[in-house]
């Protein structure tokens, strides 16, 4: 990233009508109107914000047709290859994707993916202690996962989580930021397939084994968002 690049993209998020677009443009795509509506703001202006987050590489829009008479609609969207800020620089993206592939030279795929999987579950276990510290959690139960794991852990984490649907015993909900983007598409075997898989195994084991997480979607796989599928099983006597 080049100094004007850098500085385009620190200009387009010193807004807070900006944050609030991309937070929307995060779940799917919207035309002019429809993020108006949203954030109550006039089109005119919506669209000097759309145009400062386009510059900057966080958006991009489309056209669609909607019949075959009239002009085509445009859409926005947020980009495939979004632009990463950090200040000051750092270089933790590259160490990381270097590290995990000379892992797997020294190691072979599967000894790696096995290490990995290791590493993801403890990480699972280690969130939910530091989650049941913060929020102070005592007992884990479908509704608690629900209010504190995702609505309060994933949104501060900017994972930009969106429930689908919810009732007693289960809830379904999407992640539309996924938190290692960039290395989920250059190793999805790796990063989604074992070390989230595992560290799903890690959560679930933390609360007693009675959650149970399947991932019905995956960003690193291509998809536009990762959705997963949890279910509270109660335990036997």
């Amino acid at each position: 990233m080049n100094i004007q690049s850098e500085r385009k993209a620190y200009e387009a998020l010193s807004s807070a009508s900006r944050l609030e677009i991309l937070k929307l443009l995060y779940k799917k795509p919207l035309s002019v109107e429809e993020i108006a509506e949203a954030v109550k703001l006039q089109p005119i202006t919506v669209r000097h914000h759309l145009q400062a987050l386009e510059e900057a590489g966080f958006i991009e829009n489309y056209e669609e047709k909607s019949g075959s008479v009239g002009r085509p609609k445009i859409y926005y969207r947020f980009a495939k290859q979004p632009m990463v800020v950090g200040y000051p620089r750092r270089r933790y993206l590259a160490l990381s994707s270097f590290m995990i592939k000379t892992l797997q030279a020294l190691l072979g795929t599967k000894r790696a993916s096995n290490l990995l999987r290791s590493v993801g579950k403890d990480m699972g276990k280690d969130v939910v202690k530091e989650i049941e510290a913060k929020y102070n959690v005592k007992d884990w139960s479908m509704e608690t996962f629900k209010n504190v794991f995702i609505k309060r852990y994933l949104e501060e984490e900017g994972s930009e989580p969106e429930i689908i649907k919810s009732d007693k015993n289960s809830v379904t909900y999407r992640v539309h930021n996924c938190l290692f983007l960039e290395l989920a598409l250059r190793m999805p075997e790796l990063m989604c397939d074992a070390l989230h898989e595992s560290f799903d195994k890690g959560i679930s084991d933390a609360m007693g084994g009675k959650l149970k997480i399947v991932r019905l979607t995956c960003q690193g796989h291509g998809d536009p968002y990762c959705e997963h599928e949890c279910k509270w099983q109660e335990q036997s006597a």
